[in-house]
């Protein structure tokens, strides 16, 4: 940021400076002109050198006309005019001072407030990180939760299809039990028909013999579809043992998942409790900028009451001037009272002298 300082470098030699020097030379009893000043000071041009000294010969003629109005020395007008000189310089350097004080302090507020703002920019830019990634996990704790609805649903469905494979699996072993059965029933009724049919053995020889034929062919039939219903059977408990396997490996998914739920929602959690943080060291440096910006409101009105001050100073100094002149009359009292003292003190010195040669006499 740009700052303007008011600059303290003199650009020559002052008035008050080329007035010492006329008075001193004058002092010495020489003419006060322009090389002889330039001489005595050491520096200066010789336009601001000629300025300055007819500057003072004026005032001198002003001040000759009134150490012979006022009957004061022109030697103590010279200085209190050069006292009242030296305290407008000193109040003229004393403003500009101020004035660069104010204006520093303004630049460093100035900086200080666009450090603010960057801070405030920073701070508003991980705002919206933070808020993006906010929604970010926002997304992605709903494709979670999506995806473990897809499993409660797919494991519902393998649940129904275990079901269904359980029931096949009970139909086919009542089949068995069923064959069994019929199998034990048919030896029954073999052995029944064997007794039965003993004395028609021989008439029934033939007949006998087809229908054996035709019950070895269907119990061999019926031997062939146990060991084919035995073999599916296998197979369903191989299919009902990966069920197992497919459930067990989709219940530890499910752990998992509502694992990293938890982890996300945790994150989301300290997400937003940063975000809170965030929000709160935002309305701190809120209040900072304001804070400053009525310190910035204060130094103005100051820097504006300064000058009001400036202009009663100048009052004052008007002021000053009728105590000086009332400090000359009292300063004739005081020389007056002097010498009236110096009398008094000169009499007492005798009569103590007196009594002193007395007492020795």
């Amino acid at each position: 940021m740009k700052m303007t300082f008011i600059s303290m470098a003199r650009t020559g030699v002052s008035y008050t400076e080329v007035a010492e020097a006329a008075t001193q030379l004058v002092g010495q009893g020489r003419n006060p002109t322009v090389e002889q000043v330039r001489l005595l000071l050491g520096t200066g041009s010789s336009t601001t050198i000629a300025n300055h000294l007819r500057h003072w010969k004026s005032n001198q003629e002003a001040t000759n006309l009134i150490s012979a109005k006022e009957n004061i020395p022109p030697e103590l007008v010279a200085v209190m005019k050069g006292l009242w000189e030296r305290v407008i310089d000193y109040s003229q350097e004393q403003v500009i001072i101020i004035e660069n004080d104010y204006q520093n302090t303004i630049a460093e507020l100035q900086q200080e407030l666009e450090k603010y703002k960057t801070n405030n920019q920073r701070w508003q830019k991980l705002h919206d990180q933070w808020v993006a990634e906010k929604n970010k996990l926002s997304n992605d704790k709903l494709t979670v939760e999506q995806t473990i609805e897809f499993a409660h649903k797919e494991n519902a469905s393998l649940h129904a299809k275990q079901d269904v494979l359980l029931q096949q699996l009970r139909d086919k072993q009542e089949r068995i039990d069923e064959l069994h059965h019929l199998h034990k029933q048919t030896q029954t009724n073999l052995e029944h028909y064997r007794e039965s049919a003993r004395e028609q053995r021989l008439l029934d020889q033939q007949e006998y013999e087809n229908q054996k034929q035709q019950l070895q062919s269907d119990i061999k039939k019926l031997k062939t579809e146990y060991e084919l219903q035995r073999e599916k059977n296998q197979l369903l408990q191989q299919d009902y043992q990966t069920l197992q396997q497919t459930h067990l490996h989709l219940e530890k998914n499910h752990i998992n998942t509502q694992d990293d739920l938890k982890k996300i929602k945790i994150k989301l959690d300290d997400s937003e409790k940063s975000n809170n943080e965030y929000l709160s060291t935002n309305k701190s440096f809120q209040i900072q900028v304001a804070t400053l910006q009525k310190s910035l409101d204060e130094k103005t009105n100051k820097y504006i009451e300064f000058q009001s001050d400036n202009k009663v100073l100048s009052q004052q100094l008007a002021s000053i001037k009728q105590v000086v002149i009332d400090l000359e009359q009292t300063n004739k009292l005081l020389t007056q009272e002097k010498w009236e003292l110096r009398q008094e003190k000169a009499m007492l010195e005798k009569q103590v002298k007196q009594m002193q040669d007395t007492i020795t006499a």
